[in-house]
């Protein structure tokens, strides 16, 4: 029997994979769904995680928890050239702390529009840092970055 508990929100795939009933496919399943949609509020969203339905999950449920809730914000981030005195760029991204800040892992991108400033809306733990690149032909920082080298947090 396993006697570890695994914190649902804050479990890596080395984690999930102490957990039995949970392989590599589905801790793969779970941390995907929870950084598409944030943390879990509730054992039961599990089943909206491919591979687990009603019968898989009762039998995880003694084995998980949710001890760390994290709140989560929906931002909406603008980004107008215009104010910065920048030419139009081809594609604008935003990068930060939710991805160790690391723009080659992943990072997430807005959309222009018809008025030529670039947004797009995600969700965010709170206290999440991020910037505005504006120019992807190089990750590198301190060329490329936004705003200057000034992060945002979310609040």
């Amino acid at each position: 029997m396993n006697n570890n508990i695994v914190e649902i929100n804050s479990a890596e795939i080395e984690d999930l994979l102490k957990v039995k009933g949970i392989g590599r496919v589905t801790a793969k399943n779970i941390l995907k769904y929870r950084k598409e949609y944030g943390s879990f509020s509730r054992l039961e969203e599990l089943k909206n995680v491919a591979g687990i339905g009603n019968k898989k999950l009762q039998m995880l449920k003694p084995q998980l928890t949710l001890e760390e809730v994290i709140k989560i914000k929906k931002v909406t981030v603008e980004f107008n050239p215009a104010e910065y005195d920048i030419e139009q760029p081809e594609e604008v991204h935003l990068v930060g702390s939710m991805n160790n800040w690391k723009p080659d892992d992943k990072s997430y991108p807005l959309q222009k529009g018809k008025d030529g400033i670039w947004r797009n809306t995600f969700k965010f733990k709170e206290g999440t840092e991020y910037k505005i690149m504006y120019d992807s032909s190089s990750w590198e920082e301190e060329k490329h970055v936004g705003y200057y080298g000034r992060n945002f947090v979310v609040e």
